[in-house]
């Protein structure tokens, strides 16, 4: 869980976290449909639900970028083990 939404689910007041929880549902683009009741009824453990979903995703979407590094640094690594032994030899 990000460190706003962490902020956001202390908050004490009920209607201040909807607010803050609807905003920043908004702002990761998630889906407000269906997160009343037919009463009118806030329903805050679906929409935490899906904003926790939502923040897995993007972190799991950029993990391509640690891959990606980590195996430039290995051939990087190969490359200049191979140029130390092959210069000595």
């Amino acid at each position: 869980m990000g460190l706003k939404f962490r902020k956001i689910m202390k908050m004490e007041k009920s209607e201040d976290r909807e607010i803050a929880l609807r905003k920043y549902a908004k702002k990761l683009g998630v889906s407000l449909e269906g997160i009343s009741t037919s009463d009118g009824k806030f329903l805050e453990a679906k929409l935490v639900n899906r904003i926790i979903n939502t923040e897995r995703s993007y972190r799991e979407h950029r993990l391509w970028i640690v891959a990606l590094v980590a195996c430039i640094a290995s051939v990087l690594s190969a490359l200049a083990a191979w140029f130390a032994v092959s210069r000595y030899r």
